[in-house]
């Protein structure tokens, strides 16, 4: 047996014991609040234990992230527009990093089982997961934002159109299900805890432009000014907004048909890698094996 086995089996004997001591651990604390704990009470006393083990989570993963190289800006924006959409509500940065060290940790099991170059790639997907999982989340909720501006547009449209004002079109936009009316609430809550206008009035910046601004979104940027530019209008508003709303249907429509374009493609390309690619890959494995085995011997 040489030295690289002894290690690798040391290795595991320890992983192993931990992982026994930590289940028995885990079982002992679970019966020992089986008789004690009831109702209101334990639930009380799990969500303080809880709350403890994820901030200790994150203060370990913020100290980490800090020595990442890595943008914190961008991942905030993207965890904020995740959580726009109903996902990653009690995560912060911290949590998120310290997910990550925890996936990697336990991919590291691959490489000490199998100390093959393949294997490294392992915990090195597992760290990256999280971060891969949180963008994938966070621009579908931003399509999603993109996708409501056509519908939000009309529906200001409609109600300056029956005389109401833009900041109680604005309200009634905010009522509409999904992310961009969350964006909306914002805005209007930032106008009542500061006191300044929704709507730009020079020198003054409104509130909403600001929080769209905020979102680090040019559509929506672009949309919270011609709101702007609605709202200074006054009588003039209403036949402004509604072609602002039909520009952002032709567009969304322009968009739409792109995409339909480019579905022939992608299909074309998942086709290919799900089942061409498989199916060539073991043709020439089941051609080059002999020839390897041959060289080799």
């Amino acid at each position: 047996m040489d030295i690289g086995q002894i290690v690798s089996g040391t290795l595991i004997s320890f992983m192993t014991a931990g992982s026994a001591s930590l289940i028995a651990y885990w079982l002992t604390a679970r019966i020992g609040q089986v008789n004690i704990r009831r109702g209101a009470d334990k639930a009380l006393v799990e969500y303080y234990e809880q709350k403890k083990m994820n901030s200790t989570g994150e203060v370990v993963g913020e100290a980490i992230a800090k020595k990442l190289p890595i943008s914190l800006e961008t991942w905030q924006d993207h965890l904020r527009w995740a959580q726009r959409g109903g996902k990653y509500k009690d995560y912060t940065i911290g949590r998120l990093v310290f997910t990550s060290v925890l996936y990697g940790g336990v991919g590291l099991i691959f490489p000490i089982i199998n100390p093959a170059f393949f294997s490294l790639l392992v915990p090195i997907g597992a760290a990256v997961y999280p971060f891969i999982a949180l963008r994938a989340k966070a621009n579908t909720v931003r399509k999603r934002v993109l996708r409501l501006l056509p519908e939000t547009a009309a529906l200001i449209s409609a109600e300056l159109a029956a005389g109401n004002s833009p900041e109680k079109a604005v309200e009634r936009a905010a009522q509409l299900p999904g992310a961009l009316s969350g964006l909306l609430k914002e805005a209007i809550a930032a106008t009542s805890s500061s006191a300044r206008p929704l709507f730009s009035r020079k020198p003054v910046q409104g509130t909403l432009v600001e929080t769209f601004r905020k979102a680090n979104l040019p559509a929506l940027t672009a949309f919270a000014s011609q709101l702007d530019l609605v709202a200074s209008k006054g009588v003039g508003g209403a036949e402004l907004m509604a072609q602002i709303a039909e520009t952002l249907v032709g567009e969304y429509r322009a968009r739409l048909a792109s995409e339909v374009e480019k579905l022939d493609s992608r299909l074309t390309l998942m086709v290919m890698f799900f089942y061409f690619a498989p199916f060539v890959i073991f043709l020439l494995a089941t051609f080059l094996t002999p020839v390897l085995s041959a060289f080799g011997s």
